[in-house]
């Protein structure tokens, strides 16, 4: 079992608590722990030793706070918040030889170009392309 599953399970029955593993009870008691002492910062304190053992301390929990709640209490957030989706960008058009004109003439290699690209991406791209508007169409070096 997950970490929110056990912690939602806590609240129910020992019927349902019969169902949590050993093993998950051990895994889970440090955030169990930490999640319980939002409410109970004394008694998490008290089981926050080194030597005392997990199982009984996560099975001390569900005894104790399934007799005084009946469902899982608002102060406990088992919920995350859900990321925002990202618009997807369209790529950059890249300008070959508006880059070498400009690495050439302001004598600045291409990490500091791609500095420029990367802080300023709007500016950079309407710089770019109005220096490859003014050179003209791209000439291979195959036609020549």
């Amino acid at each position: 079992m997950e970490l929110f599953d056990i912690v939602k399970t806590i609240f129910k029955s020992d019927k349902d608590w019969k169902n949590v593993g050993r093993n998950d009870k051990v895994r889970n008691f440090f955030m169990i722990n930490r999640i319980m002492s939002i409410q109970f910062p004394t008694q998490a304190n008290q089981f926050n030793h080194t030597k005392i053992s997990p199982r009984p301390v996560v099975d001390w929990w569900h005894n104790t706070l399934s007799r005084h709640y009946s469902k899982q209490p608002s102060w406990i957030f088992t919920s995350t918040k859900k990321k925002a989706k990202v618009e997807e960008q369209k790529p950059a058009e890249v300008y070959e030889q508006a880059e070498e004109l400009v690495m050439k003439k302001f004598e600045v290699s291409r990490r500091e170009l791609s500095d420029i690209k990367r802080f300023f991406p709007e500016r950079y791209q309407g710089w770019m392309k109005s220096i490859n508007d003014q050179l003209g169409p791209v000439t291979k070096k195959d036609d020549i």
